[in-house]
């Protein structure tokens, strides 16, 4: 970051590191409970609640992977994702945030002990902490890996910085520090794409028009005519319409009803109704950022492609990680000095509204697992934050542990193989609970396992027939006719966009027959499922005192 950088990105770059460090300095000042610290005293803006949620959501994974997936998909990605909205609007407005805000638990994982038993808890709490180290690890990873390739700088440098930094100001100030600096870190994505938008449309003299019609023509050349497929059942085809949005749809769902670090958020608000109008806030804002850097991946594909002029730093653009790499690239190569550190820090806002979000919930849900059996209740503030600093520091160790992914997949085709694969099975623990009453915790956990497995084996696909191919369980010609087998002689891939539809679905099924012979304990569901929620409870009377 530093070598290969004029001084004003220098100093763009250690402006921004130092203002969020202080942000999380002055904010710090006002943590005096566990209310304050963890939900930001529950009365945190719903506008800002919006914009930290999306911003912890998208993370730097969307601001590198969505102009590179327009250079080998065109818009398949972002039609499918605006297809699934209405869905999800419906669904989390109109069902998950109202539910799960009638309990307003600090931990969300506090209804599964409610619902099920003490081990459906424990699970979710695994699968969420997994679920964060993943995420976080694998966003760091990439992160560092893009500011590598533009920098000079080595891999455990840049992987200091981000992880240390996002650290430390999470550290400091809590959930606040966290909503604050996101809401900084939204305006600095959006500002950073939207200028290399309008730079590029300066710089070579056209607009949208030329670009659509440069990128219809690369797609042609390339023969990605699948990125135009509406549906297809077979699983080898790697993007449609229908199973883009379909993952979206059930990713959206699952993370705002079981992840902690979207929860939380909404608990930090005062009621179901500030709760929604963060939830459309955020709605809105994601809409535009991936708008926006569908725009971006086009433009810079008509600025390469279309102008002839050549990529740098050896970048292929047939290549998928390749293609992850060309927004930052670009920024570093061909804008003028200070406007490209400008961009870079924008990739490192998009990386630390994810991280910070991710050990700020780590540290929450650990700090109310440890309290569970007190008697009296006891602030946490002071052991929150040494959770805190654990956390971002496991994180930051983690990525190093992520780097054996291979560095060909590109970022949209590894995230359902690294933490997405945790995402359904999660998800599918609430939603069973909430909408299937029969089920009780054996059920449920037995279901949820299931799911996982579901995710491996789809996501992991072709590692498993060439293991059964060298383990003489299958022979090349078995797989060869079963059509697993691909022309440069490597095993075919299964779509990622299908792991958390079948994950999702293996749950629940599983949940329902395991159901049938194991039912739930008989405990009262008042309150605690859809059909029920009706009935008096005090989990939720308690709220309405």
């Amino acid at each position: 970051m530093l070598f290969a950088l004029a001084w004003q990105d220098h100093a763009v770059i250690i402006v921004y590191l130092v203002g969020m460090i202080g942000l999380g300095v002055w904010l710090s000042r006002r943590q005096k409970s566990d209310a304050d610290y963890f939900l930001g005293g529950r009365r945190m803006p719903w506008f800002a609640v919006g914009m930290s949620v999306i911003a912890s959501l998208l993370s730097s994974l969307t601001y590198l992977s969505e102009p590179g997936e327009v250079w080998r998909a065109g818009f398949t990605n972002l039609v499918g994702k605006m297809l699934a909205i209405p869905l999800e609007v419906f669904i989390v407005w109109g069902l998950c945030i109202p539910f799960m805000m009638r309990f307003r638990f600090t931990s969300a994982y506090e209804y599964l002990e409610h619902r099920f038993n003490r081990t459906a808890r424990l699970l979710g709490v695994v699968f969420f902490i997994v679920l964060v180290v993943l995420w976080m690890g694998f966003v760091v990873l990439a992160s560092s890996r893009a500011l590598v390739t533009v920098s000079g700088l080595e891999l455990w440098q840049v992987i200091f910085t981000v992880g240390i930094v996002a650290t430390l100001y999470t550290t400091l100030g809590g959930l606040r520090a966290v909503i604050w600096t996101d809401v900084v870190q939204v305006l600095l994505l959006v500002g950073g794409g939207v200028f290399v938008i309008f730079y590029i449309a300066f710089t070579t003299g056209s607009w949208l028009p030329e670009w659509y019609a440069n990128m219809v023509e690369h797609l042609e050349a390339s023969g990605h005519n699948q990125s135009i497929t509406l549906f297809s059942f077979d699983p080898r085809v790697r993007t449609s319409l229908i199973t883009v949005a379909t993952s979206m749809c059930i990713w959206h769902i699952c993370t705002h009803t079981s992840n902690q670090m979207t929860v939380q958020r909404y608990f930090s608000t005062r009621d179901a109704r500030a709760a929604r109008r963060s939830f459309l806030t955020g709605t809105l804002f994601g809409v535009g950022l991936n708008l926006m850097l569908s725009l971006v991946g086009m433009a810079l594909l008509f600025y390469y492609l279309g102008e002839g002029h050549p990529l740098e730093e050896g970048l292929n653009p047939d290549v998928r990680s390749d293609q992850d790499l060309i927004f930052p690239t670009f920024a570093v190569h061909r804008l003028p000095p200070g406007f490209g550190g400008a961009i870079l820090a924008a990739l490192l806002a998009a990386a630390m509204s994810s991280i910070d979000s991710g050990i700020n919930s780590i540290a929450t849900v650990v700090a109310v697992e440890a309290s569970r059996k007190e008697k009296v209740h006891h602030e946490h503030v002071s052991s929150a934050r040494w959770l805190t600093l654990i956390g971002g520091l496991f994180i930051t160790v983690a990525a190093y542990g992520l780097d054996f992914l291979p560095g060909d997949l590109g970022i949209m085709d590894s995230m359902p193989r690294t933490f997405n694969a945790v995402t359904a099975p999660l998800g599918g623990l609430f939603l069973v609970g909430i909408f299937l009453p029969r089920a009780g915790g054996r059920a449920a956990v037995v279901g949820a396992i299931c799911g996982l497995l579901t995710s491996i084996v789809i996501g992991y696909f072709h590692i498993l027939v060439g293991n059964l191919v060298t383990w003489k369980v299958l022979s090349t010609s078995q797989v060869s006719e079963w059509g697993l087998l691909e022309e440069s002689g490597k095993y075919a891939e299964l779509s990622p966009f299908w792991v958390m539809p079948c994950a999702l679905l293996a749950t629940f099924l599983v949940s329902l027959l395991v159901s049938f012979i194991d039912r739930h304990d008989g405990k009262s569901l008042a309150g605690l499922t859809w059909s029920t929620r009706h009935q008096p409870s005090p989990l939720t009377e308690k709220i309405k005192e």
